[in-house]
């Protein structure tokens, strides 16, 4: 199977940039869509969300105060296209519903895997519309 050219692309460019992106992004959107989440299941531990075909991702923890990028292997992998990221975002899909029909991977550590499987799916998305429609 040949890759399209940009997932070659993709698969050469480095993960920091976009990992620090997603942190900075993340810590913007934490006050209104988990005002209440002091996210304390995180801190010390790594999650990534890789997207599938170039097999790059971004790699974050929780500081106790903030999210942070993160060069260390992750204790739980996400893994799925873009498009279906958008989906989640989106809520026309439901985290299980890609799981259960193999759009979602979840490796490593399950329970931390669950954790925030549950959280995105209790997510009120709705308060980001203007920014994910």
């Amino acid at each position: 199977m040949t890759r399209q050219p940009w997932m070659r692309l993709a698969a050469l460019l480095p993960e920091a940039p976009p990992s620090h992106a997603a942190a900075a992004a993340l810590n913007l959107a934490r006050r209104r869509l988990w005002p209440e989440e002091p996210f304390d299941w995180l801190i010390g531990r790594r999650l990534r969300f890789e997207v599938a075909g170039p097999d790059r991702g971004v790699t974050l923890t929780f500081d106790g105060e903030r999210f942070v990028a993160s060069r260390d292997a992750a204790d739980c992998r996400f893994i799925a296209s873009l498009a279906d990221y958008l989906h989640l975002a989106r809520r026309s899909e439901d985290p299980d519903t890609l799981f259960f029909q193999r759009r979602l991977r979840i490796e490593g550590d399950v329970e931390l895997g669950l954790q925030l499987k549950n959280l995105l799916d209790a997510t009120d998305w709705h308060k980001l519309h203007p920014v994910i429609s």
